[in-house]
């Protein structure tokens, strides 16, 4: 496998990066000088997962190696303020091409989807401040028997959402085979 590339930029304070798939890695260029590189057998975890990118949601891939260097790019790159390019099909193509070099070595390699299990807990303890702060308020004023209380009902609401929603989750593994055959 040689000459598969993606293009990202992943924020506004990096530069845009080129991540290629050579014969038996997968490496990060910035203005054609290699910043990072991974060999397809040093590669410990792909992890695909969901963030924000703007107003927006993208994929994301997170590809760690056993000396903990990471590759990250995701379906959507940084143009300018609340700007992201939607490059969902070059994404869709290069990690497709990244999970068919990956087959032979999958044995070694963790495929997970979803976010770490701390960004749930931090999540989902905002979510549980929130709600306190939203329900203490509310209590507090009602007790009084000020309906202003009721405006702190919905940070109680919205808090218990958060917490609900980001609430932390086991790891979920996939079957890498998935996304290799998605072209096909």
């Amino acid at each position: 496998m040689t000459g598969t590339s993606y293009s990202d930029r992943r924020n506004a304070a990096a530069k845009e990066q080129l991540i290629a798939l050579e014969s038996k890695r997968i490496s990060v260029s910035e203005q054609g000088t290699l910043k990072r590189a991974i060999a397809f057998d040093d590669i410990t975890e792909v992890r695909l997962g969901v963030e924000m990118a703007g107003r927006d949601s993208q994929v994301v891939c997170r590809i760690t190696a056993t000396d903990g260097t990471i590759i990250v790019f995701g379906s959507r790159s940084w143009q300018s303020l609340g700007q992201w390019e939607n490059r969902a099909v070059g994404f869709r193509d290069f990690n497709t091409a990244l999970h068919r070099a990956l087959l032979p070595y999958a044995a070694t390699i963790r495929f997970i989807e979803g976010q770490p299990l701390w960004f749930g807990f931090v999540m989902s303890g905002l979510g549980l401040m929130l709600a306190l702060l939203g329900g203490g308020f509310a209590l507090f004023l009602l007790l009084d028997e000020n309906p202003v209380g009721f405006g702190g009902l919905p940070g109680l609401i919205i808090g218990l959402y958060l917490a609900w929603m980001f609430r932390p989750r086991p790891q979920k593994p996939y079957d890498p085979r998935l996304y290799a055959d998605m072209l096909s």
